[in-house]
């Protein structure tokens, strides 16, 4: 009798550890088949979850510090550009060869490759740390980052591999500024092969072309960007259309005639931008930024009428405004994730 009762009390254990290792294993399951997309702001980021059934998970925004908005400031100044990865010719590389040094030498003693990254670091800790609790340690992302004309490609990943965070590629290769990823997360640029490179580049050559107008719109700055988009790709180019204005906020809006102050800077960065072109007969436009802020109609409204003044229709792409770019960079993640696993079959 006494056997019997050890046996049977063997058999509860073996039993409970089985479906403990089942549960564990499907939660790890569950956790590695997630993909995460981080994105960048003005003055905050959030991070978004998307999962194998085609669905998101928002997790959380996080605002930046007084050190992270003001990197943004400054690295929104054309004043201080200067060469970088990727390199149109060997002339900049050797232009640029000591500053790389330098960053080399950083990261070989173990600290952030420039003091920016290191503000970046920061930010993008938190953002981890916040979403492990709902997706277990990050070890990958796809990471967009605003449209700042002196924040480089190098600069987030070199953040990322700080953080030992992957940097994931797939398809689009380099990390997503948030005009892409947005345009992703709208579902637009996105082909359907994209397991299979080669289809999904003969695919994506398909895909309409639009005139996308960016609009970044956050209680302390508005930033433009704007181009002719396809696929959801980027190519981390150093030379493209955009504006920022850290005296236009939502908190400044407040005032009087904000919204109109609004209307005029957007009305003189089209301008510019089409100085030698023919406006199109229709313009994509993605605002993204605080909820708060986007959803003010005064500013829609002045967005949508300076467009209209350059005789485009406006197409106003106004839904999930603080995780939409968010939402794209997690589905260029998720299938990035799905092409390393075809990979290493």
């Amino acid at each position: 009798m006494h056997r019997v009762g050890l046996s049977l009390v063997s058999a509860c254990i073996i039993i409970c550890l089985l479906w403990s290792f089942q549960s564990t294993r499907m939660e790890t399951t569950a956790r590695e088949s997630s993909a995460v997309g981080i994105s960048l702001a003005a003055n905050h980021g959030t991070i978004s979850v998307r999962h194998d059934d085609g669905s998101f998970k928002d997790i959380s925004r996080i605002d930046g510090d007084e050190h992270y908005f003001r990197v943004i400031q400054r690295l929104s100044s054309p004043c201080i550009t200067h060469p970088s990865p990727p390199y149109h010719d060997l002339e900049e590389m050797w232009k640029d060869w000591p500053r790389q040094a330098w960053r080399s030498a950083r990261k070989r003693a173990g600290r952030p490759a420039s003091s920016d990254v290191g503000v970046l670091v920061d930010m993008l800790k938190r953002l981890a740390d916040t979403a492990s609790s709902y997706t277990g340690p990050i070890v990958s992302a796809v990471i967009s980052y605003p449209s700042a004309i002196c924040l480089y490609q190098e600069d987030i990943v070199d953040a990322a591999e700080y953080l030992s965070l992957r940097a994931l590629k797939g398809n689009h290769f380099y990390q997503p500024r948030e005009m892409v990823a947005a345009y992703a997360g709208h579902g637009m640029g996105l082909c359907k092969s994209f397991k299979d490179k080669e289809k999904c580049t003969t695919e994506g050559l398909k895909l309409p072309e639009r005139d996308v107008l960016l609009v970044e719109y956050t209680e302390v700055a508005l930033l433009l960007h704007g181009g002719g988009m396809r696929e959801a790709i980027d190519l981390a180019t150093h030379d493209f259309d955009e504006a920022a204005s850290f005296k236009l906020g939502s908190k400044a809006v407040c005032e009087k005639y904000g919204a109109l102050k609004v209307q005029e800077f957007v009305l003189q960065f089209l301008r510019r931008r089409y100085r030698f072109l023919e406006p199109p007969q229709k313009m994509t436009v993605i605002m993204t930024g605080s909820e708060e802020s986007v959803q003010n109609s005064e500013v829609q409204e002045a967005v949508k009428t300076a467009v209209e003044e350059m005789g485009s229709a406006a197409d106003m792409l106004t839904s999930l405004p603080e995780y939409i770019a968010a939402r794209g960079a997690a589905e260029l993640a998720w299938r990035a994730q799905v092409q390393d696993e075809r990979m290493d079959l």
